[in-house]
């Protein structure tokens, strides 16, 4: 069974109050579960210090962490040591795979809000969330041209666009999102993402994932992350994982998280855990929200902004 324990990874001196959110959600919506932020070159700040009495905190020590798994494992080393500074992304890709291979538990990013306790999910030997994305996108990321990408980029052009202007100055119109819809299932396939990633200790699944890590190009972008999890899924290693649908985690596609903080709120599906808003397509407004602005009603609020408002309300 896997432990009713979260996650978290950060790493570097800025943390700002969206992910005190993150953290905040997570205490609320599943009472009992043990939270650990596992951190390098930590912050001191405010929104911080605010979670010290809430949650555990453990420095991450590389040398101890991989003391206590298989030595096959220390093949990832040379592949972190490799990677850019400025590529802290794939540090913590490695770091959640050889976490929760160890511990067990829940991984999620701090880009996230919760909404449902997570022990449903519990029994299963592992999980993790599939989300609509452009079918050529590892081909992309990698520089491999191939002649689909054209016509299928127009499609996914003419979505992003259709969807951008319908919930930010068109009222969330529900046809075209029908329409939205039809042209994703042009564009789409649903593959799996990483922000939120489930499974008991030990769990084969992430030891073969962490197998293929020295495998790897780092300097291809995903390529520690989604990527890496799509490639385990091809593989026997599948059978110690359950695959979940895009409500779980990623009902807005990554492509629209605008969706989050432009035009009305759309309705939660009802399988919903946590919502993955994709900080880094957002980071200079993802700055700018403070427990101040957030906590504040409006007439029509956005997605984001409402599901800030709950948590807030419930006292942080």
């Amino acid at each position: 069974m896997i432990p009713h324990h979260f996650h978290l990874i950060w790493i570097g001196r800025n943390f700002p109050f969206v992910n005190r959110l993150a953290v905040e959600s997570i205490l609320q919506s599943n009472p009992g579960a043990q939270v650990t932020i596992h951190f390098e070159n930590p912050p001191d700040n405010a929104d911080w210090r605010a979670l010290q009495s809430k949650v555990r905190f453990k420095a991450i020590d590389l040398p101890e962490l991989l003391a206590s798994l298989p030595a096959s494992m220390a093949s990832v080393v040379p592949v972190l040591e490799g990677i850019s500074s400025g590529y802290l992304a794939g540090r913590a890709n490695i770091l959640r795979y050889l976490i929760l291979y160890r511990e067990g538990g829940i991984y999620i990013d701090f880009d996230t809000i919760t909404v449902r306790d997570y022990r449903p999910l519990l029994s299963h030997p592992a999980f993790i969330g599939e989300e609509a994305v452009f079918r050529y996108d590892d081909d992309r990321v990698a520089g491999n041209f191939k002649p689909g990408i054209i016509p299928h980029g127009i499609f996914f052009g003419l979505s992003y666009y259709l969807s951008y202007w319908n919930c930010r100055y068109l009222g969330d119109s529900r046809a075209i999102n029908g329409l939205n819809r039809a042209l994703m299932g042009l564009w789409s396939d649903r593959k799996l993402n990483n922000a939120v990633l489930g499974c008991e200790a030990g769990n084969a699944f992430f030891a073969r994932a962490i197998a293929l890590v020295p495998e790897t190009d780092p300097k291809i972008k995903y390529a520690l992350g989604p990527i890496l999890m799509n490639r385990t899924w091809a593989t026997d290693a599948a059978d110690r994982m359950r695959r979940l649908g895009a409500d779980h985690f990623y009902f807005i596609p990554p492509s629209q998280t605008y969706r989050f903080f432009y035009g009305p709120a759309p309705a939660l599906p009802p399988d919903a855990f946590s919502m993955h808003w994709c900080s880094s397509n957002h980071k200079k407004l993802a700055a700018g929200l403070t427990l101040q602005n957030l906590g504040k009603p409006a007439d029509n609020p956005t997605l984001f902004h409402k599901l800030a408002l709950e948590v807030i309300g419930k006292g942080i």
